[in-house]
């Protein structure tokens, strides 16, 4: 992981708004005390990489099983058209 950046005005503006959106927002509840609430974020592919954009610096995201494995299959899709150079391996269980 190399890259980071600043999100070009118009895509700041649509991320800001769909955070606008979930202020406030706890979907399954408050995690800890430094959780502030739902964020919002897009995935996509820019210059062969993937990239994902946050409306605002974000230090740790926490979410359930089902949210990292959605997250996961978007990476993979968006690795996809990245451009992948190995073969894709999953683990799931035993051994880490």
């Amino acid at each position: 992981m190399s890259h980071h950046g600043n999100n070009p005005p118009h895509v700041q503006k649509a991320l800001s708004e769909a955070l606008r959106s979930l202020l406030g927002e706890y979907p399954d509840g408050r995690m800890n005390a430094n959780d502030e609430g739902a964020i919002a974020f897009a995935v996509g592919v820019e210059a062969g990489r993937v990239v994902l954009r946050f409306p605002k610096p974000v230090a740790w995201m926490g979410m359930s099983g089902d949210e990292a494995l959605e997250l996961a299959q978007l990476l993979i899709q968006h690795a996809k058209n990245a451009g992948i150079s190995s073969p894709l391996i999953i683990r799931i269980g035993g051994q880490g």
